[in-house]
C-alpha cells in the first residue's frame, strides 16, 4: 500500500505536504504532552473539571474505591438520578484508593450505608464534604482523555497518518475541539472520553485483522458508555464469518469479566447501569423529540433502537456496495461517524457533549483526507456558540434559541460530513480518499 509520502494531498498544497513529514518517536511524545497540556489547560482555565453530572460516576468511585462495591450502585429508589456504567467508576476508584483520595476521614461504615445500600449516597454525600475528597477525584477524570488520545493515536498510524506531522496536530486540534473539553469542562462525563478512546482502538484493531483484540476494546467501551454500540454494530457487520463469531465473542467476554462480579455483588442492581447507562433521562429540552410529543418507552426504543436500526442498514449497504474495501480508512470512519451521528438525530436531550464522539471521528476522518476544511471548523464553532463552554452572558443564547433549532441546525450539517465519503463510494463505486495503512 501507498504511504503517506507518496501520496498528493490538493487540499494541503501538493504533495509531500510538511504535515506528512515523518517525525521521529521522541517528536511525538512531546506532541502528545502538548496535546495533554492544552487539554488540561484549557479546561482548567473554563472552570473545570465540572462537578455537574459528577454524581452519575463519583459515588460509585468512592464506593469502589472504599472496598464497598455492593454499595457502588444501591436501589435506585435510594436516587433520582442515572449512574454510569461501570468501567470508569471501577478505573477511578482504583485510582481514588492508590492515591489514597479523602482517606483522612474514616468512611461511612455498614451501618451507615444501610440495609441494602439504602442510604449509601447520603452518607457518602456527608463524608465527601468532610473529606474535602471531590475536587481530587474529579481531576481523575483527566484519565478519559488519555485513552482518547490513545485511540486517536493508533487509528492514526493504521491510516498512514501516524508518525508524521498529522499526528501532533490532529491530537491539538481535538483537544481545543468544543465538544472534547465539554466532557470534562461543561458536564463531567469522563467516561465519554474512555469509550470514544477504546472504540477507536478497536477500530484499529480491525484495520490490522485483530478481530479478537477489536471486539475486545469494543467490549469495554461500550460498558463505558453505550454510544458504543454504534461503532461495535458496523464492525460487526464488516467482519467475515469467520472473524464476527471472533469479535462477538470477545466483546461479549471482556464486558462479562468486568459486569458479572459487580452484578453478583450488587445482587443484580450494576445490571441496568451496565446496559442502559446515564442514558435513560426523560426529553425535557425542547429537542425535535420533545416537539413530537414522544415520551416513555416510545421515545427510549425510538431514540436508542432506530440508530442502531440504521447503523446496521448503512453497514450491510457498504458491504453491498464494496466487500474488498470495506475496511478502507475512508469507507470505515466515514461508516462509523455516520452511524454516530444517527444517535444525534434521533437524542431526546442534547447537550454539548453529546457531539463528542462524531466531532472526534470526523476529525480523524478529514485527517486521513489530507485537510481540515473548513466547514468543520465552522461547525465545531456553531456548537461552542449553542451550548456556551465561557458562560459569556447572563442570558446566554443557547437558552435564548429553542433546542430543536440548534438540533436542525447542527445535526444535518454533521451528518453531511461524516458521510461525505460514502455519497462518493454511492456516486463512484469506491472513496475518493486513498486506501494507506502504515
Amino acid at each position: 500500500m501507498n504511504s503517506p509520502n507518496d501520496i498528493d494531498s490538493p487540499h494541503l498544497g501538493g504533495p509531500k505536504s510538511w504535515l506528512e513529514r515523518p517525525i521521529a518517536q521522541w517528536q511525538c511524545v512531546i506532541g502528545w504532552l502538548i496535546a495533554t497540556a492544552v487539554f488540561v489547560g484549557l479546561c482548567t482555565l473554563l472552570g473545570g473539571p465540572t462537578q455537574a453530572d459528577a454524581e452519575v460516576s463519583i459515588y460509585s468511585t468512592w464506593a469502589i474505591a472504599h472496598g464497598h462495591l455492593s454499595c457502588a450502585y444501591p436501589p435506585s429508589s435510594s436516587f433520582n438520578f442515572p449512574l454510569t456504567a461501570p468501567l470508569y467508576p471501577l478505573l477511578s476508584g482504583g485510582l481514588s484508593a492508590l492515591f489514597r483520595i479523602g482517606h483522612s476521614v474514616p468512611f461511612p461504615n455498614h451501618t451507615q450505608l444501610g440495609a441494602h445500600c439504602q442510604t449509601a449516597f447520603d452518607a457518602i454525600s456527608q463524608w465527601s464534604t468532610r473529606s474535602n475528597a471531590i475536587a481530587s477525584t474529579l481531576r481523575i477524570g483527566y484519565l478519559g482523555w488519555l485513552a482518547l488520545m490513545g485511540g486517536v493515536v493508533s487509528l492514526l498510524r493504521t491510516c498512514g497518518r501516524g508518525r508524521c506531522v498529522w499526528e501532533p496536530t490532529v491530537l491539538l486540534f481535538t483537544a481545543v475541539a468544543p465538544p472534547v473539553f465539554m466532557c470534562i469542562q461543561g458536564f463531567f462525563h469522563p467516561q465519554d472520553l474512555l469509550a470514544m478512546g477504546l472504540a477507536l482502538g478497536g477500530m484499529a484493531c480491525a484495520r490490522l485483522n485483530r478481530w479478537a483484540w477489536s471486539g475486545s476494546l469494543l467490549g469495554l467501551a461500550f460498558i463505558s458508555q453505550q454510544f458504543a454500540v454504534l461503532v461495535l454494530v458496523p464492525l460487526a457487520a464488516m467482519a467475515l464469518w469467520s472473524r464476527r463469531f471472533r469479535f462477538i465473542t470477545a466483546a461479549l467476554v471482556s464486558a462479562a469479566v468486568i459486569i458479572a462480579p459487580l452484578v453478583v455483588v450488587t445482587s443484580g442492581r450494576a445490571m441496568k447501569s451496565a446496559v442502559i447507562g446515564s442514558g435513560q433521562t426523560q426529553a425535557d429540552q425542547g429537542t425535535v423529540m420533545w416537539e413530537l410529543h414522544l415520551h416513555g418507552p416510545v421515545e427510549m426504543a425510538i431514540s436508542r433502537g432506530v440508530p442502531i436500526a440504521l447503523a446496521i442498514f448503512l453497514a450491510m449497504w457498504v458491504l453491498k456496495r464494496t466487500v474488498s474495501t470495506a475496511l478502507e480508512p475512508a469507507v470505515l470512519i466515514s461508516l462509523v461517524a455516520t452511524a454516530l451521528s444517527f444517535r444525534l438525530v434521533f437524542e431526546e436531550n442534547l447537550w454539548g457533549y453529546y457531539c463528542m464522539a462524531t466531532a472526534v471521528t470526523v476529525i480523524v476522518l478529514e485527517a486521513t483526507a489530507g485537510r481540515i476544511r473548513p466547514y468543520l471548523c465552522l461547525w465545531l464553532a456553531l456548537v461552542m456558540l449553542a451550548f456556551d463552554p465561557l458562560r459569556w452572558g447572563h442570558d446566554p443564547l443557547w437558552h435564548a434559541v429553542p433546542y430543536w433549532f440548534w438540533q436542525a441546525l447542527l445535526v444535518p450539517s454533521i451528518v453531511a460530513l461524516a458521510s461525505g465519503p460514502l455519497l462518493a463510494l454511492r456516486r463512484n463505486g469506491h472513496p475518493q480518499i486513498p486506501a494507506m495503512i502504515s
